[in-house]
């Protein structure tokens, strides 16, 4: 996280919200779970967080994550196979991707910068994304619980998707839900991942959605076996993130 937490949602220009409009489909998958777009059996929560733990434990010094946060792949995998909820239709998310974002976002779940130093997100905030950190200094929204920051994050996610979120958890989500989900409807088709990443830095350009799939594909190398690279190598490539 060498820049900071991604400061989510800098939405409040509409020339951004234009430009992320008509950007082009990107190499990651569509935000909305379907038949043709399932989260693969590889991705487990016991893999994700055994993923996790390989990381941290390969830092200098080796780094852990609070034991409450151990579950925390179960919550995005519970919670992201049904984000909207009755008496709305049940939609879920490509919530592996959620998760993706979710590491590059609090440095695999230690919410430190590189050096060690803490980040301005704390671990009590329960924030597992920024949610609402639009202004520099400001670390955004703080929720209860981990389940409650995970649904926060999904549901911000699954807003991009124009699929409305009728009662959001997050204040940030309720605030810039009308002007995503406008430019987002200009888009005329599925609303990816890459979409999505484009907004959310506020810079309209794909290296945050590049982090997000190297990070795929690096689960993908240890957990997928060679099909599962296939599927998701791009053609984008980027330096290592320094994380």
């Amino acid at each position: 996280m060498g820049r900071g937490l991604i400061r989510a949602g800098m939405l409040a220009l509409p020339l951004l919200l234009a430009a992320g409009a008509c950007a082009q489909a990107g190499e990651l998958p569509p935000i909305i779970a379907t038949a043709d777009n399932a989260v693969p059996s590889c991705v487990t929560p016991d893999a994700l967080m055994q993923f996790v733990s390989e990381r941290n434990a390969r830092q200098q010094p080796p780094r852990k994550i609070e034991s409450r946060f151990e579950g925390i792949a179960a919550l995005y995998r519970s919670l992201g196979e049904c984000v909207a909820r009755p008496p709305q239709q049940c939609v879920g998310v490509r919530w592996d991707y959620a998760f993706f974002q979710m590491l590059i976002e609090t440095n695999y779940v230690t919410f430190l910068r590189p050096d060690g130093a803490p980040a301005s997100v704390l671990p009590a905030d329960n924030n597992f994304a920024g949610v609402g950190a639009a202004v520099p200094g400001r670390p955004g929204e703080r929720f209860i619980d981990a389940s409650t920051g995970v649904l926060a994050h999904l549901q911000h996610v699954l807003m991009y998707s124009t699929t409305r979120i009728p009662e959001p958890v997050a204040k940030r989500t309720r605030q810039v839900q009308d002007d995503v989900q406008s430019a987002m409807r200009l888009l005329q088709r599925p609303i990816t991942f890459s979409d999505l990443a484009r907004i959310w830095t506020g810079t309209n350009k794909d290296r945050y959605g590049a982090e997000i799939q190297r990070m795929a594909e690096k689960y993908a190398s240890r957990n997928c076996g060679q099909a599962g690279i296939k599927r998701r190598v791009s053609d984008v490539h980027v330096a290592e993130p320094r994380r």
